[in-house]
């Protein structure tokens, strides 16, 4: 089960009824924190700050808000409204932290949520409770807004579930990327598995390019979990910056070196050449290769047997005129194609 979807669905769970409790975070802050004490106190200890939860409910909520302006959202739909705000709140990078501390904490019981397509018992509770007060004051607008129920939502009430059932994954696509592309396989394979992720205009943008930051997420996404507790010294790597955990999970891994003066540069363009060299870090794949690209030369001697050990297992082949251009930064579009040629192909 992908590791990304599930955490979706868990925060679905846990958040997204909340929620609709937002029109005062504090006190619905409060009262969850009161009643579920030990989860609360499980990611503060692992760095997750009240104010990124609070942060998390009022953007599911404002998206929820907007939601409802163009859909009534019910008891019947309610969760797969939250699927919906989470996927696109979720995405956003002041949240991949949270999303990786839930993973580490609470693997199992998100595990079973999405196999059993039920909540776990560890967020039962609080489902149950917030839709009880929810419900319960016939708000059925997003957001907690006003108004009655129609008779149809009243049928809704009547005629739900008496257990709780995770909505469907939805399909994933994007606006400027279709069948047709030659990276398509690729990017949605990784969109799904949540390693790389689209923006709010429904675009995937194949050809922007991705920062040494974004890289560092991706591997530690492609191969495992962030570690909350790892740490660096790169000097322009600073503990808030939301991508420090997995800077600093790709360096204790051995991922990644940083530069001589201990910059890591996070906010440069990453070239073609160091991804190859930080993918084979992790493949240790020998270089067999046969092949020698026409601009060898301009191949950096570090990057070298990454190069072409990659080629030898069909993760790169090079552009058609021979050359590997390694100095160049890479696409996004490239960068799945690597990351997925890499890392999941074989499992097909």
């Amino acid at each position: 089960m992908k590791k990304l979807i599930a955490i979706l669905t868990a925060l679905i769970m846990v958040f997204s009824a909340f929620s609709v409790l937002a029109v005062n975070v504090d006190s619905a802050y409060s009262e969850f924190e009161s009643k579920h004490p030990d989860f609360i106190k499980s990611l503060t200890d692992n760095n997750i700050s009240e104010t990124t939860l609070k942060d998390f409910i009022k953007d599911i909520d404002n998206y929820l808000s907007e939601m409802s302006k163009t859909t009534t959202i019910t008891k019947s739909n309610f969760e797969k409204c939250a699927m919906d705000a989470i996927m696109d709140v979720s995405s956003r990078e002041k949240y991949y932290t949270l999303q990786d501390t839930l993973i580490i904490l609470y693997p199992e019981a998100i595990k079973l949520a999405v196999k059993e397509k039920k909540v776990s018992s560890e967020f039962k509770p609080l489902v149950e409770t917030v839709k009880s007060i929810y419900f319960g004051k016939n708000n059925v607008g997003g957001g907690g807004g006003g108004g009655s129920s129609s008779d149809d939502e009243k049928e809704d009430e009547k005629t739900e579930d008496k257990e709780d059932v995770i909505s469907p994954q939805p399909t994933i696509s994007f606006t400027d990327i279709n069948s047709s592309h030659w990276a398509y396989d690729s990017v949605i394979n990784l969109a799904e598995k949540f390693i790389l992720n689209g923006y709010l205009d429904g675009t995937f943008k194949p050809e922007s390019n991705i920062t040494r930051a974004e890289f560092a997420k991706i591997i530690v996404s492609a191969t495992g979990s962030v570690d909350p507790y790892a740490l660096s010294t790169f000097k322009d790597v600073n503990s808030g910056d939301w991508y420090y955990s997995y800077v600093s999970t790709a360096y204790s891994m051995g991922y990644i070196t940083g530069y001589p003066d201990s910059s890591f540069r996070p906010n440069d363009n990453i070239t073609r050449a160091d991804i190859c060299t930080i993918v084979n870090r992790v493949l240790k794949a020998e270089n067999t290769s046969v092949t020698v690209f026409k601009d060898d030369s301009s191949i950096p001697s570090y990057a070298k047997d990454a190069v072409y050990a990659l080629n030898a297992k069909g993760v790169i082949n090079g552009y058609q005129d021979g050359t590997f251009a390694p100095l160049t930064f890479a696409t996004r579009a490239q960068t799945a194609k690597i990351i997925y040629g890499a890392f999941f192909k074989t499992e097909e």
